[in-house]
């Protein structure tokens, strides 16, 4: 849902709005959009991934750490606040006691499918992240049992779908043994 305000506010006016609630926006283009709220069983596989890549992490004493729905991405015009995100630990670094906004592409995005915001998650979010300049993006979309991971080449995104006991591949995890299978059995 986009909140109108009377007139347009800036990035800046953005990053000090407060409207007394406890409702999460995104800005586009000078207007607040909010955000649904996420459900249990969506929360809990956020959880998962944050807890699987941080083990990945540490096992691989990668320079990398993970945000779990509060790193926005900021691409010049609008925000998005993915589900899971992977940076790199001087990436996170350079925030200091910033608002907790990445103007430049992190690792990794993950965004699992919403029912209510299929096309927000599968297409348009595709379209910005490949403009964004973000290498890896996995849409995990539980309603039809399927795990795509997006790498990006030349601009657009290359897309390998997996299923059931299928095995991703991962070019910033070239390690990590994961299936849809086993996603849905830990949850």
């Amino acid at each position: 849902m986009t909140v109108t305000t009377a007139k347009k506010m800036t990035f800046e006016e953005y990053l000090t709005y407060e409207d007394g609630s406890d409702r999460r926006y995104e800005f586009n283009d000078g207007e607040l959009v909010e955000m649904t709220p996420a459900s249990v069983f969506h929360n809990d596989l956020m959880m998962f991934f944050a807890f699987f890549l941080q083990s990945e992490i540490n096992h691989s004493n990668h320079p990398y750490c993970v945000r779990v729905n509060s790193t926005q991405i900021f691409n010049g015009k609008r925000t998005r606040r993915p589900d899971v995100l992977v940076m790199t630990v001087a990436q996170s670094k350079s925030l200091g006691n910033q608002p907790d906004i990445l103007h430049e592409p992190c690792l990794l995005v993950i965004e699992i499918v919403s029912p209510t915001c299929r096309s927000v998650d599968t297409v348009e979010k595709r379209k910005e992240y490949a403009l964004f300049g973000l290498p890896e993006y996995w849409i995990i979309d539980f309603l039809v049992g399927t795990f795509s991971v997006l790498t990006l080449v030349n601009g657009s995104y290359i897309e390998k779908v997996y299923r059931e006991e299928d095995r991703i591949a991962s070019d910033i995890f070239p390690s990590i043994s994961l299936s849809m299978n086993q996603v849905m059995a830990s949850i």
